[in-house]
Protein backbone atom coordinates (compact mmCIF):
# COMPACT_ATOMS: atom_id res chain seq x y z
CA UNK A 1 0.00 0.00 0.00
CA UNK A 2 1.07 3.78 -0.66
CA UNK A 3 -0.27 6.93 0.53
CA UNK A 4 -0.27 9.81 -1.53
CA UNK A 5 -1.21 13.16 -0.88
CA UNK A 6 -2.58 15.67 -2.95
CA UNK A 7 -0.66 18.43 -1.57
CA UNK A 8 3.58 18.84 -1.72
CA UNK A 9 5.73 21.92 -3.55
CA UNK A 10 7.01 19.87 -7.00
CA UNK A 11 3.86 21.27 -8.88
CA UNK A 12 4.80 22.34 -12.57
CA UNK A 13 3.53 25.23 -14.32
CA UNK A 14 1.63 24.76 -17.62
CA UNK A 15 -0.61 26.49 -20.09
CA UNK A 16 -3.19 28.21 -18.05
CA UNK A 17 -2.75 25.62 -15.22
CA UNK A 18 -0.37 23.98 -12.99
CA UNK A 19 -0.14 19.83 -11.93
CA UNK A 20 1.31 17.24 -9.98
CA UNK A 21 1.75 14.02 -10.58
CA UNK A 22 0.93 11.58 -7.89
CA UNK A 23 1.49 8.43 -9.22
CA UNK A 24 4.09 7.35 -12.68
CA UNK A 25 3.86 4.57 -14.70
CA UNK A 26 6.07 2.62 -12.49
CA UNK A 27 4.15 2.89 -9.53
CA UNK A 28 1.11 1.91 -11.71
CA UNK A 29 2.96 -0.82 -13.18
CA UNK A 30 1.77 0.46 -16.40
CA UNK A 31 3.49 2.03 -19.56
CA UNK A 32 2.05 4.92 -19.94
CA UNK A 33 -0.17 5.49 -17.25
CA UNK A 34 -0.03 7.87 -14.36
CA UNK A 35 -2.41 10.16 -11.96
CA UNK A 36 -2.41 13.98 -11.52
CA UNK A 37 -3.88 16.61 -9.90
CA UNK A 38 -4.37 19.35 -12.13
CA UNK A 39 -5.84 23.04 -11.41
CA UNK A 40 -6.88 25.81 -12.88
CA UNK A 41 -7.36 29.29 -11.25
CA UNK A 42 -9.71 31.71 -11.23
CA UNK A 43 -10.06 33.68 -14.71
CA UNK A 44 -7.54 31.16 -16.77
CA UNK A 45 -8.12 29.22 -19.38
CA UNK A 46 -6.14 26.01 -20.75
CA UNK A 47 -5.78 26.71 -24.99
CA UNK A 48 -7.29 23.74 -27.04
CA UNK A 49 -5.23 21.22 -27.42
CA UNK A 50 -5.39 16.76 -27.96
CA UNK A 51 -3.90 14.07 -27.74
CA UNK A 52 -2.61 11.69 -30.01
CA UNK A 53 -2.69 8.24 -27.94
CA UNK A 54 -3.53 9.14 -24.52
CA UNK A 55 -6.72 8.18 -23.30
CA UNK A 56 -7.52 10.82 -20.21
CA UNK A 57 -10.63 10.17 -17.70
CA UNK A 58 -11.05 13.45 -15.51
CA UNK A 59 -12.46 13.28 -12.34
CA UNK A 60 -13.67 16.62 -11.01
CA UNK A 61 -12.77 17.69 -7.18
CA UNK A 62 -13.77 21.19 -6.30
CA UNK A 63 -14.90 24.43 -8.43
CA UNK A 64 -16.60 24.62 -11.84
CA UNK A 65 -15.06 24.98 -15.23
CA UNK A 66 -16.38 25.18 -18.84
CA UNK A 67 -14.70 22.45 -21.03
CA UNK A 68 -14.42 22.80 -24.61
CA UNK A 69 -14.58 19.20 -26.27
CA UNK A 70 -14.94 19.02 -30.81
CA UNK A 71 -16.65 22.60 -30.24
CA UNK A 72 -19.06 21.69 -28.15
CA UNK A 73 -19.53 23.47 -24.18
CA UNK A 74 -19.75 21.29 -21.11
CA UNK A 75 -19.80 22.44 -17.64
CA UNK A 76 -17.87 20.68 -14.92
CA UNK A 77 -18.73 20.66 -11.45
CA UNK A 78 -17.49 18.50 -8.38
CA UNK A 79 -18.43 14.87 -8.82
CA UNK A 80 -18.64 14.83 -12.47
CA UNK A 81 -16.42 12.20 -14.70
CA UNK A 82 -15.09 12.56 -18.36
CA UNK A 83 -13.59 10.09 -20.44
CA UNK A 84 -11.66 12.27 -23.57
CA UNK A 85 -10.11 9.90 -26.15
CA UNK A 86 -7.45 10.94 -28.15
CA UNK A 87 -7.54 13.33 -31.34
CA UNK A 88 -10.64 14.89 -29.14
CA UNK A 89 -9.64 18.78 -29.06
CA UNK A 90 -10.35 19.98 -25.59
CA UNK A 91 -9.78 23.57 -23.67
CA UNK A 92 -10.45 24.57 -20.28
CA UNK A 93 -11.80 27.99 -18.80
CA UNK A 94 -12.20 28.80 -15.30
CA UNK A 95 -14.60 31.53 -14.88
CA UNK A 96 -15.74 31.24 -11.38
CA UNK A 97 -13.63 32.82 -8.15
CA UNK A 98 -12.33 29.50 -6.99
CA UNK A 99 -10.07 27.19 -8.31
CA UNK A 100 -11.46 23.84 -10.51
CA UNK A 101 -9.21 20.95 -9.62
CA UNK A 102 -9.45 17.93 -10.91
CA UNK A 103 -7.79 14.37 -11.45
CA UNK A 104 -6.49 13.55 -14.38
CA UNK A 105 -5.92 9.44 -14.47
CA UNK A 106 -3.85 8.64 -18.26
CA UNK A 107 -3.19 5.65 -20.32
CA UNK A 108 -1.03 5.24 -23.60
CA UNK A 109 0.72 8.78 -22.33
CA UNK A 110 3.66 9.26 -24.45
CA UNK A 111 6.24 12.90 -24.33
CA UNK A 112 5.28 13.30 -27.80
CA UNK A 113 1.12 12.73 -27.30
CA UNK A 114 -0.10 16.73 -26.76
CA UNK A 115 -0.81 19.05 -29.77
CA UNK A 116 -1.85 22.40 -29.07
CA UNK A 117 -4.57 24.03 -31.80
Amino acid sequence: MKTIHSEGDDWQAGRGYRKRRLLSADELRQPGALLQVVVVPPGSHIPPHSHATSVEVYVVRRGVCELTVNGERHEMRPGDVLLMEPGDVHALTNRGEEVFELLVFKTNASGADIQWS
